[in-house]
C-alpha cells in the first residue's frame, strides 16, 4: 500500500483517480481548489485537503506521502499564456521541489498527447517527440515543459513516470464530449473533410487503472514516458455517430473541406484575440485538427511495462457517459 497525494482530485480526472487508487488499497489523499467537489469524496476512505498548488504550501501536503500523482493541470485549447504557465508549468515545479525536500519515491504525471498535434495525419505515434518550431496553442506547450520539468535530473531521486492518455472522456467530462455536444445542439455538425479520420480516444476509467498500474512499476533511474488510450482507433464520423445516438440526438453533418476548415479556424480565432476577454472562438485551428486528421498512438509500451490493458471499452465509456451527461451534465 502506498501513501498517495492526488493533485487536481477536485477535477475530470482527478477525481476518478484518487477513487482508483482507494479501491485497489492506497491510502490517498486528494487535493484540489474546489472544496464543494472535494466534498463529494466524504463517504470514502480518501482524505481531502483543498488547495491550489500555484500559491499555496505544499508542505502539509507532501508530508508522509511516497507518491505523488500530479493529475492538476489548466486543460482547454484557448485562454492567456500566462495561465498556462503558471498552471501547468510554474505549479508541476513547485511539487516537485517539494516532494524532493519530504523524500518522496515516486512521481505520476499526467501529461497530454497536445504536444504531438500537427495539422497533418498521423498515425501509431511512439512516445519518441522532438517539439515543434511553433505551437498550436499554450496548452500544448506548457504541457510539454512541464514534462521536462518532471525530467530534469534534479529529480533523478524518485521514480518518474510520465502518462500522456489521449482525448479522455466518460463520467463528470466537462471538456471534450460537452464541446461537441454544444455545438450539435444547434442540429447540425461540421464533419472537417470526409470524416474518416482516424482517432484515439480513451476512458477515463482505463486512465485511473493506468494509475494505479504506474504505482506497481519497477522503479527506474531515468523518467518513463506512456502512451495512454482506448486502443480502438475509430473515424470521426462513427465516434460522432455513436455519441449522438447514444443521446438521442438527431443531427446533420454538413461538410467542410479541411483547407477550408483551417482558414475558418484561424479567421476565428484572430477575431476572437480582438474582442474584449478574447472569448475562446467556435471554431479554432485545433479543433479542426482534432475532429478533421488523423492521429492515432501506439500503446505497446504501457501493455508491456506497465501491463496496461483497457478494460471499459469505447461504447461501454459513451453509454456511460451518456447516461450521467442525461442526468447531470448540465448541473
Amino acid at each position: 500500500m502506498a501513501r498517495v497525494l492526488v493533485t487536481g482530485a477536485s477535477g475530470f480526472i482527478g477525481s476518478h483517480v484518487a477513487h482508483a487508487l482507494s479501491r485497489a488499497g492506497h491510502e490517498v489523499l486528494a487535493t484540489g481548489r474546489n472544496a464543494a467537489r472535494l466534498a463529494t469524496f466524504a463517504a470514502t476512505p480518501i482524505a481531502v485537503d483543498t488547495a491550489d498548488i500555484v500559491v499555496d504550501p505544499l508542505q502539509k501536503l507532501v508530508a508522509d506521502r511516497d507518491t505523488v500523482v500530479h493529475c492538476a493541470a489548466l486543460s482547454s485549447p484557448w485562454g492567456a499564456r500566462s495561465a498556462f504557465q503558471q498552471a501547468n508549468v510554474h505549479a508541476t515545479e513547485r511539487l516537485l521541489h517539494a516532494t524532493l525536500q519530504a523524500g518522496v519515491r515516486r512521481f505520476v504525471h499526467l501529461s497530454s498527447p497536445s504536444i504531438y498535434f500537427r495539422l497533418a495525419d498521423q498515425f501509431d505515434l511512439t512516445e519518441a517527440f522532438a517539439p515543434p518550431k511553433r505551437w498550436i496553442n499554450a496548452y500544448a506547450e506548457t504541457k510539454w515543459q512541464s514534462e521536462q520539468c518532471v525530467a530534469d535530473v534534479r529529480y533523478a531521486a524518485m521514480s518518474r513516470i510520465i502518462l500522456r492518455p489521449r482525448a479522455v472522456f466518460g463520467e463528470g467530462d466537462r471538456s471534450i464530449f460537452p464541446r461537441i455536444l454544444a455545438l450539435a445542439e444547434r442540429g447540425w455538425f461540421p464533419q472537417i473533410g470526409d470524416g474518416q479520420a482516424l482517432i484515439d480516444t480513451t476512458y477515463v476509467g482505463n486512465v485511473a487503472d493506468a494509475v494505479v498500474a504506474a504505482l506497481s512499476a519497477t522503479s527506474h533511474a531515468e523518467p518513463r514516458v506512456f502512451n495512454i488510450t482506448n486502443g480502438e482507433p475509430l473515424a470521426v464520423c462513427e465516434l460522432l455517430h455513436r455519441l449522438f445516438t447514444a443521446l438521442d440526438m438527431k443531427v446533420r453533418r454538413v461538410r467542410l473541406p479541411r483547407s477550408v476548415a483551417v482558414a475558418l479556424g484561424a479567421l476565428a480565432e484572430k477575431a476572437a484575440r480582438i474582442r474584449p476577454g478574447q472569448p475562446e472562438p467556435r471554431l479554432s485551428r485545433y479543433g479542426v485538427g482534432v475532429l478533421g486528421y488523423a492521429q492515432t498512438l501506439d500503446i505497446s509500451h504501457a501493455r508491456r511495462v506497465l501491463g496496461y490493458r483497457p478494460r471499459v471499452s469505447v461504447d461501454e465509456g459513451i453509454r456511460r457517459f451518456s447516461q450521467w451527461w442525461s442526468a447531470h451534465g448540465r448541473d
